[in-house]
């Protein structure tokens, strides 16, 4: 079993790799030559990443339900 502080490490880590998809689908939507299945591959990935962050919250007993905001 994890301890709380590598919980809260992997939380962490998660979190991150979720802001650099993120960046990586803007980059990749602001180019001329819109490269969709690129940018449907990191969203995806992005998504297999919130799942993970529900269930590394879970573990500490809190319950998320994570969607992503309407730009």
């Amino acid at each position: 079993m994890e301890t709380h502080t590598e919980l809260h490490t992997e939380i962490v880590d998660v979190l991150q790799r979720i802001e650099r998809l993120t960046a990586q689908i803007e980059l990749h939507e602001k180019q001329p030559n819109v490269d969709s299945l690129s940018i449907e591959g990191y969203q995806r990935l992005r998504e297999q990443y919130f799942r993970q962050l529900e269930e590394l919250l879970a573990a500490l007993n809190i319950r998320a339900d994570i969607h992503l905001q309407a730009a």
